[in-house]
């Protein structure tokens, strides 16, 4: 199975159901490649896509649920974001090579209209169990990376999303695609 570039002239509809009859392992690598370019124009195709639900990012209260994610970044653009309910709040972290430097960048999630936003400015109270300490995404380098940031996602298909970030406000041209884990 081919999974089709979202460059291409395509429906969101037709880069869906390609998505949603590949399985984890197809659509991981796909993710791999997408260029900058490819995932800006997925953002643009999600524009009027369906309602992301909040529901899609975590499970039952405590599971631990991944997202492997693809930025555009010339570097360090593999990572994953990890989300859990955690009494109530429904919150995560980014797991990446740098952590050790710019920080775990923990955020909460909630939902906005038909898209959900990664809300690095309203952080978590307490670090959920098994979830790196609490480091503030306003100190040291975590500032760089993670300070005044939210990101905005938009549903692609039942195991991928497109997000670009959010800085005090005012879009970034840097976007993201995320890959729930599982089939």
């Amino acid at each position: 199975m081919t999974i089709p570039s979202p460059a291409l002239e395509l429906s969101l509809g037709e880069l869906s159901a390609a998505l949603d009859a590949a399985d984890h392992t197809e659509r991981e690598t796909w993710l791999r490649r997408l260029s900058r370019a490819e995932l800006k124009a997925m953002y643009a195709l999600a524009e009027d896509g369906e309602v992301l639900d909040i529901k899609h990012f975590y499970g039952a209260p405590g599971e631990l649920v991944i997202h492997h994610g693809q930025n555009s970044l010339p570097a360090f653009n593999r990572f994953q974001k990890r989300v859990t309910d955690n009494d109530g709040i429904i919150q995560g972290y980014n797991h990446q090579a740098m952590s050790w430097l710019t920080g775990p960048g923990h955020f909460t999630i909630r939902p906005d209209g038909p898209e959900v936003i990664f809300d690095y400015i309203i952080e978590p109270a307490q670090s959920a169990p098994g979830f790196p300490p609490l480091k503030s995404n306003t100190s040291g380098l975590s500032t760089f990376v993670y300070g005044h940031m939210n990101d905005r996602v938009r549903r692609i298909s039942k195991h991928t999303v497109i997000g670009q970030a959010i800085k005090k406000g005012k879009p970034m041209s840097t976007w993201f695609a995320l890959l729930k884990e599982g089939n």
